[in-house]
């Protein structure tokens, strides 16, 4: 399980205020939902940049003895082939420059803190920059967790963002299961074009509840945003390495990490 740094999230992550709002009595609307491949291939994207920037997040406090380095005004996180480079920024919220660059492998190995060179951001960093502090403004009421992560993505439907806000914790046996939010943002990182609330109400859930004999088994919840299971499921599957099995649309579904298959129940009684 993710656990945030406390130092360095009390100066970066996104706070978003009290934790556990209640929505109101109003039923969320439906979500996009995509196809079963693609949401699982999403899924595991959000896993990979999640990962990255935790790794990142602990090679840095080592580099500085457990404190942030003063400055720092948050990260973003760029695909380097299979690899991660996470960039910590400094300056100026609205002309962000480059501080710390930590390279994060595929298998999720944190490379040395290195001293970022050059005197301005790459415009198509920036924006990455700008569109997830955008989505951070835009999260709405449903709030269940006092901090959140973010996760930037190209949309594969558009020129624009994808921006993932994701509930986090610091507790290693809860699974935060709702309160998640997926955005689309303009491509100069500035709009709001479309906000998706991935859960119904706020839903926190015991990993040790998921075992049996002493084993983890996996995680039972419900969906009611969408007719399947959404990336969100794949990504908290592959974080907990647990399975998780999703009521949605009258089925049963199971996921396993980035594999989505619909369960038989015919024959259960």
């Amino acid at each position: 399980m993710r656990l945030p740094l406390v130092s360095l999230f009390a100066a970066l992550s996104l706070s978003v205020g009290s934790a556990a709002q209640a929505a109101d009595n109003a039923p969320p609307p439906q979500v996009e939902a995509w196809p079963l491949q693609q949401t699982g291939a999403v899924g595991t994207s959000i896993f990979f940049q999640d990962r990255a920037a935790a790794r990142a997040t602990d090679a840095l406090l080592a580099r500085f003895d457990g404190k942030p380095p003063e400055g720092l005004i948050g990260w973003i996180v760029v695909p380097n082939g299979e690899d991660q480079l996470v960039r910590f920024l400094i300056g100026d919220p609205s002309a962000p420059l480059p501080g710390y660059d930590i390279l994060v492998d595929k298998n999720g190995r944190a490379g040395a803190v290195i001293e970022a060179t050059g005197a301005a951001l790459p415009d198509d960093q920036a924006v990455r920059y700008f569109a997830r502090n955008t989505a951070a403004s835009g999260i709405g009421q449903l709030r269940c967790a006092a901090r959140y992560n973010a996760v930037v993505l190209d949309d594969p439907d558009g020129d624009g963002w994808l921006v993932w806000l994701l509930a986090s914790t610091t507790d290693a046996n809860k699974v935060p299961m709702g309160g998640h939010y997926r955005f689309h943002i303009s491509a100069d990182g500035r709009t709001v074009e479309k906000r998706e609330q991935l859960s119904g109400a706020c839903l926190d859930l015991d990993r040790r509840q998921s075992g049996q004999n002493g084993q983890p088994v996996g995680l039972v919840t419900n969906v009611i945003v969408a007719p399947q299971p959404l990336e969100i499921h794949v990504f908290l599957s592959l974080l907990n390495r647990l399975p998780i099995y999703v009521a949605a649309g009258d089925k049963l579904w199971g996921v396993q990490g980035a594999l989505i298959r619909e369960i038989d129940t015919s024959q259960r009684r």
